[in-house]
């Protein structure tokens, strides 16, 4: 009885303190953004540009099929992902390492061109040990990677909007 009492206690002393010094848990909650609608253009980078109007479109932003009413536009394009042998069994002659680059070209824009940031690459590398005795499990391990850094592209390209400040002195530009 007295050590529920002082697990209780000891419980609510940590959530005291975590509450206290502003700990959040990072979730996918309604981001801030400084802009109401968007237009995402794609050249080859289908992929992360229809998963990126549905996220955008999940934070209550507009995002529009033309870019001449869209406060930004950003552009995608060269989306690839590479997989290159790092090493290879001196005895077997297979694969054992292997790296997985994910890139994708991002810039962003006004509707009148004016850059808002420039062209950049957003690119992930990961590698992972190749286990002949696990073939299955190894092909899977790609593939979770490979899905992997495609979240980790998509959430830093959401940062960069989140960074996008459109100022009074930008919109009399138009």
């Amino acid at each position: 009885m007295k050590s529920v009492i002082a697990y209780r206690g000891l419980l609510l002393i940590v959530l005291l303190f975590i509450s206290s010094c502003g700990f959040h848990l990072r979730g996918s909650g309604d981001l801030q953004w400084q802009f109401q609608s968007v237009h995402i253009q794609s050249e080859a980078a289908d992929r992360i540009a229809s998963e990126l109007k549905y996220r955008l479109t999940e934070q209550k932003l507009q995002v529009l099929p033309t870019s001449e009413a869209a406060q930004v536009v950003v552009y995608l394009s060269n989306e690839t992902v590479d997989r290159r042998v790092l090493s290879v069994s001196s005895v077997s002659g297979k694969q054992e390492e292997i790296e997985i680059n994910y890139r994708v070209e991002m810039e962003i824009r006004k509707a009148d061109d004016t850059v808002l940031l420039e062209k950049q690459t957003i690119s992930f590398l990961r590698d992972y040990r190749f286990d002949p005795a696990a073939v299955l499990a190894a092909g899977g391990e790609e593939e979770v990677l490979r899905e992997d850094m495609f979240n980790q592209i998509l959430m830093q390209i959401i940062r960069q909007l989140q960074r996008i400040k459109i100022t009074e002195k930008n919109q009399k530009q138009k």
